[in-house]
């Protein structure tokens, strides 16, 4: 599964025109993996998809159809979530942006109509509290077996604490079965930095 997911990462690469950077230290080698791989997906919401993407349409568009595209990609039996954030509360009310971070499918059994059909609903709204999405992204795998976290992202969180490195730093100590792809959407060097 784990090849698999890679080569669905690198068809999401190519639907989105974007670039991918792993969070080093956060997953052993595919041969030592065990145990049942789960995978969540972290979608930006946040008004700065609402900006072009290059190439005349929203950000957000191009989001949806690349994440639409890696469902499609995605084995058949994997187990798959959603999260989603900036979704909710526009970014006029930065203390409760802050927190617009929601689990939408939990990570079960893949069902791509349903999952795709989620993806297609949201619309870029507000804040970008990345770090807090990473951290509870993580709470929401299962806590045993190779599990992935894909950040679909175009820019720098405006919400930390808590900042999203310090929490991939974190997420590395405790746990090396976890990994953490970051998808940057058009993103500004500042925001590929920290995507990095």
């Amino acid at each position: 599964m784990a090849e698999a997911l890679r080569r669905s990462l690198l068809v999401l690469l190519v639907a989105g025109g974007t670039a991918l950077w792993t969070v080093p230290g956060l997953a052993q080698e595919e041969e030592q993996e065990e145990g049942e791989p789960s995978v969540l997906l972290i979608m930006d919401s946040s008004g700065s998809m609402r900006a072009d993407d290059g190439t005349g349409r929203p950000k957000i568009d191009a989001a949806k159809e690349a994440l639409v595209t890696l469902v499609d990609e995605i084995p058949e039996g994997s187990q798959v979530g959603l999260r989603v954030y900036g979704h909710r509360v526009p970014n006029t009310d930065m203390p409760r942006g802050c927190r617009d971070t929601e689990l939408i499918v939990p990570v079960g059994p893949l069902d791509r109509r349903d999952m795709k059909a989620r993806i297609a609903t949201y619309e870029a709204t507000g804040f970008t509290p990345i770090g807090l999405s990473l951290a509870r992204g993580a709470e929401d795998l299962p806590p045993e077996g190779p599990r992935t976290i894909i950040l679909v992202s175009d820019g720098i969180d405006t919400c930390a604490p808590p900042d999203p490195c310090d929490v991939a730093r974190r997420l590395a100590r405790r746990d090396i079965d976890l990994r953490i792809e970051a998808v940057g959407f058009q993103v500004d060097a500042r925001a590929r930095r920290q995507l990095r």
